[in-house]
């Protein structure tokens, strides 16, 4: 290694030779390494491949894994949860959710992170990232899922060893789901309609609202339900509803 630092090899060469022998970018206020200073054009090629992640504050997936790479296992889970929605297994709902997911998890990983690179400081990292713009149930949730699509990497043998996920990526528990949910009642009251609200609401609905709100009061169906009821599942001259809810 020479003593005294080299010269860049032309003027708009993005790295500047760092006193440790390597070529080196600051890069949101953190220093990184990119090769030794006798290897120019192989440091800005490593530089090129990772400034995209690095820029948007992601760890670059390393060029030596030859593993499953995030989008694949995206691509290789959703194909699988379609099967199952063409089979009336898991509803259109509950597919979306799971595709918005994968979109979320591409978004802060990157789509070519390596799945067996990710640590445990990853998944912590990311759990902080949903907490900015997510609710106590709505970061479980998020959470619960991931946890499903990349357990369904080892599952699938994508990769050979389940992910450790830490101590942190976890949904929340019981107690503060408990204290939140206590907390929101002081500030808001109880989420619920007394009959004389319910009366006002079924008087200005209209048809097929009208129906919707009368089924979910008196049959105890949810949205989801309401949307997946067949029209074979209503005996219009008994006026009864056969339909065992999933």
């Amino acid at each position: 290694m020479p003593k005294t630092k080299p010269t860049k090899p032309r003027n708009n060469f993005p790295l500047f030779a760092h006193q440790n022998g390597q070529w080196a970018k600051k890069i949101r206020g953190k220093l990184h390494y990119f090769g030794p200073w006798n290897a120019p054009e192989t440091a800005e090629k490593k530089y090129l491949d990772a400034r995209e992640y690095l820029q948007a504050g992601r760890r670059a997936p390393s060029p030596e894994s030859d593993g499953c790479r995030l989008r694949e296992l995206c691509n290789r889970f959703l194909t699988s949860k379609q099967s199952l929605l063409d089979s009336g297994e898991i509803s259109s709902l509950t597919f979306y959710d799971y595709r918005r997911s994968c979109e979320l998890m591409i978004d802060h990983f990157g789509k070519d992170a390596a799945i067996e690179d990710l640590t445990t400081g990853d998944f912590e990292a990311y759990r902080n990232s949903l907490a900015t713009s997510r609710g106590i149930v709505t970061l479980g949730n998020e959470i619960n899922r991931a946890r499903i699509v990349f357990k369904y990497a080892y599952d699938a043998a994508l990769i050979d060893r389940p992910l450790r996920f830490g101590q942190t990526f976890r949904r929340p528990s019981k107690k503060s789901l408990r204290i939140h949910r206590q907390r929101q009642q002081q500030q808001h009251g109880k989420r619920m309609f007394e009959a004389k609200e319910l009366r006002t609401i079924i008087e200005a609905a209209t048809q097929p609202m009208r129906a919707m709100i009368l089924l979910g009061i008196n049959g105890g169906l949810g949205a989801s339900e309401l949307a997946g009821l067949p029209r074979s599942a209503v005996e219009i001259d008994s006026g009864w509803i056969e339909y065992p809810r999933p």
